[in-house]
Order: C-alpha cells, then sequence, then structure tokens
C-alpha cells in the first residue's frame, strides 16, 4: 500500500467515523423533534376554541329559529305558534350545538392523549438506541487508532494537509508529513504567543481617544498673549 492510498484510508475511516456522530447528534435532535408534538390538555381546549365554536352554533340556531318563525307565521297567522315553533328551534339547535362541540372536544383530549403516549413510547425507544450508537461510535474510533498511527482523529481535520505534503515531495511517509505539520502548527502557535504579546502601537488616533487632543487642551490652558488693561473710570 502506497502512502497515498494510506492517506486515503484514513479519509475513508474519518468519513464512517463523522456518520457515527452524527447519527448521534440526529437521533438527539428526533427526541428533541418529537417532544413537540405531546402537548397537555390546556394547550388541546386552547386550540379547539369552544367559546368561538360555541357563539357561532348559538348564531346559527337564533337564525334557523327567526326562519322557522317566519315560516309558520306566514302559514298559520299564528304568532303563538310561530313563536312556540322558533324557540323550539332556537332552544334544541343550541343544545345540539352544544352538545356536538363537547363531544368533539372531549374526543380531541382523548386523541391527544394516545398521541402522546405514541410519541412518548418512540422518545423511549430513540433514548434507548443512544447507549449502543455512543460504544459503536467509541469502538470504531478505537479501531481508526490502531489502523491510522500516523494521525489522531481529533486531529482528522489536518489529513488533507498531511496528504499536499506527501503529493509534493515534503514528505517521503504519512507518518514524516504528520511530523513535519506538527512542527509547524507549533511554530504558529509560538508566533501567535509572541504576537499578542507585543506591546500594542497606538496611531495618533487612538492616542487622542486615549488622552485627548494636547492642542486643545493648551489652547485651553494657555494665558493670553495681551492683557487688556481695566478702565479707570474718570471721578
Amino acid at each position: 500500500m502506497t502512502e497515498l492510498e494510506r492517506v486515503d484510508q484514513a479519509v475513508e475511516y474519518f468519513r464512517r467515523y463523522d456518520q457515527k456522530r452524527s447519527a448521534i447528534k440526529q437521533n438527539r435532535e428526533n427526541q428533541e423533534y418529537l417532544k413537540t408534538y405531546i402537548h397537555d390538555e390546556d394547550h388541546v381546549v386552547k386550540n379547539f376554541q369552544l367559546t368561538t365554536k360555541r357563539a357561532k352554533a348559538l348564531g346559527i340556531s337564533a337564525g334557523a329559529g327567526l326562519v322557522l318563525f317566519l315560516l309558520v307565521f306566514f302559514i298559520t297567522k299564528s304568532i303563538i305558534a310561530a313563536i312556540v315553533l322558533g324557540a323550539f328551534a332556537l332552544i334544541g339547535i343550541s343544545v345540539f350545538s352544544v352538545c356536538l362541540q363537547h363531544y368533539r372536544l372531549t374526543a380531541a383530549k382523548q386523541k391527544q392523549v394516545e398521541i402522546n403516549e405514541g410519541i412518548t413510547e418512540q422518545i423511549e425507544i430513540l433514548k434507548a438506541r443512544e447507549p449502543q450508537l455512543i460504544q459503536d461510535k467509541e469502538n470504531f474510533r478505537a479501531g481508526i487508532e490502531k489502523r491510522v498511527p500516523f494521525i489522531s482523529v481529533d486531529d482528522r481535520k489536518y489529513i488533507g494537509e498531511i496528504r499536499k505534503m506527501i503529493e509534493s515531495g515534503d514528505a517521503a511517509t504519512a507518518e514524516d508529513a504528520a511530523a513535519m505539520l506538527e512542527q509547524k502548527l507549533l511554530m504558529d502557535q509560538f508566533t501567535n504567543i509572541m504576537e499578542q504579546s507585543e506591546e500594542k502601537v497606538y496611531t495618533a488616533e487612538e492616542n487622542k481617544e486615549r488622552f485627548g487632543d494636547p492642542l486643545e487642551l493648551i489652547k485651553k490652558k494657555r494665558k493670553p498673549l495681551f492683557r487688556r488693561k481695566p478702565k479707570v473710570q474718570n471721578a
């Protein structure tokens, strides 16, 4: 196996390792997503909008009662019969509508209970899977560390640079490339530390913001060149 083939093999191992990490993350995200479908009874009642539906039903009942009242009155010319039948229609339809909405609300509550139970069961299944997914990831990581001795799993983001060093001829083996890369990273880290420890050089504008404009301060404190003599009032 050539050195580039070793690097390509490591890339494939790392890709599969990242897939296993993603599977764990996805499993947890699925659990959180399923939780959004679990609601309590107050949520069901609020979304059912029982008050609005009852008001709408009463409006329909009143309209039906009025129509029946006018119809009976025009047919029988009896206002008493029209009132009785109109009131009967109003009360009957109102009671039926209220009972119907109550039944629907009860059914919606029961349906939500069943949904909550089903979702909770699915979440428990996903939770039970997680330890196995984690163990599978850790076992695969241990296998990578045995098969890829020149770079650790935590440093896998540098595998592309190791490949470039081998392709350019700067390193003969993957181990040599990893050693060269380690030295480069240490030097970069050392340079960053030195740059951060150097004393900051402020520009003229930055110094003005820090200490103020010295010319303005001088102008405020400077004595006038010519003093006016006080006028002497004639006695």
